[in-house]
């Protein structure tokens, strides 16, 4: 007996999901599995800080979710320049 898991995603065809090979995880795209293990899997070169909370991350990618998310900025709305990378 076996079992087949059809796996979801809004907007996304069945036949093109992406599967992270570290942590099982199902991405849509690529560029979203490219993204995933560079946010989540890489070794850490840079840490990148918020110039509003301080708090620090690993990725430019995650910075920008945390400061549309939690400050309600776009990126955009922010000077860049003041992001500072360690």
């Amino acid at each position: 007996m076996f079992f087949v898991c059809l796996v979801y995603i809004a907007g996304c065809s069945p036949k093109k999901l992406f599967s992270c090979q570290l942590c099982g995880k199902v991405l849509c795209s690529k560029a979203s599995l490219k993204r995933h293990i560079a946010d989540k899997h890489a070794e850490r070169q840079e840490e990148y800080r918020c110039i509003i909370c301080e708090r620090v991350y690993c990725s430019r990618n995650s910075l920008m979710t945390h400061i549309y998310t939690y400050h309600k900025s776009r990126p955009g709305e922010l000077d860049m320049k003041d992001v500072k990378f360690f």
